[in-house]
């Protein structure tokens, strides 16, 4: 399963897939996750980003995480922004969370 993950995100990264429906996918999956649930998977792929030396990338994501846990309004769509903006993300957040946006593609 990992490996088959992993080639979807190279896939979104390459361009493979139109970004449009990476957005559409992020934004299916996102809008379904509690604000809480989401601002935890923001926070593994922020700290998973910061671990692999991607500072400005884990400083996004760890906004993004602040912002869902103090003022939800708007932060999914944030979010879906962030993701569709930089589809490599994808392979650091936990492989579940990853695995819902990218079996929508």
């Amino acid at each position: 399963m990992f490996n088959n993950l992993e080639d979807m995100v190279q896939k979104a990264v390459s361009g493979n897939v139109d970004p449009q429906a990476v957005e559409q996918a992020a934004a299916q999956h996102v809008q379904q996750c509690d604000n809480g649930e989401l601002a935890d998977h923001v926070q593994t792929a922020a700290n998973n980003l910061q671990q692999q030396g991607n500072g400005d990338l884990a400083q996004q994501a760890m906004s993004l995480t602040q912002q869902l846990r103090s003022n939800p309004s708007g932060a999914k769509d944030a979010v879906v922004s962030f993701i569709k903006n930089n589809p490599q993300v994808l392979q650091h957040f936990a492989p579940s969370f990853a695995q819902g946006i990218l079996s929508k593609l």
